[in-house]
């Protein structure tokens, strides 16, 4: 046991508590979500790009950015990266039907989230937009706290049909 504690201290000292390799199959269009909830999840540039190209290969579209600060001051800040970042990414067009699913796939996924009762929580989240044929899927994940100390991971997920 003391064995164990020493190695998780090395490890955590090199930046890494735990690395995980996974393979996941999607085996329907109608799964958009769970490449959505495995982008949000990314912790870095690499990991974010890697997962990005191999949805690409299959003609999936996809585009992560990041929002942070208090919740209550993060619906239009949330708006406006959802909106931009899918714009510039072309995962969406400027369209009505497009535009639509995009916000109600982010209001389903920021519901998720948050709670109403979290205006003065701190949160930092990371979301990831995905678009095949038929699905857009916004998944949110990141941390929120009322105290540094007491912060914790959350998450949420919205998906619609274009």
């Amino acid at each position: 046991m003391e064995n164990q504690s020493v190695q998780a201290k090395e490890v955590e000292r090199n930046g890494q508590m735990l690395r995980l390799d996974l393979s996941l199959t999607i085996t329907d269009e109608s799964q958009a979500g769970r490449a959505a909830l495995l982008l949000a999840a990314t912790t870095s540039p690499v990991e974010e790009t890697r997962l990005r190209e191999q949805l690409q290969k299959w003609g999936w579209r996809a585009v992560a950015t990041e929002v942070g600060g208090l919740a209550g001051d993060l619906p239009q800040k949330i708006t406006r990266a959802v909106v931009g970042a899918a714009l510039n990414a072309n995962v969406v067009e400027k369209r009505s039907g497009e535009m639509h699913a995009l916000m109600h796939a982010a209001l389903e996924a920021m519901n998720g989230f948050m709670s109403t009762s979290m205006l003065e929580a701190s949160i930092g989240a990371k979301i990831a937009i995905v678009r095949n044929g038929a699905w857009l899927a916004v998944a949110v994940m990141g941390d929120s706290a009322y105290h540094a100390v007491a912060h914790h991971e959350r998450c949420g997920l919205g998906i619609m049909h274009v």
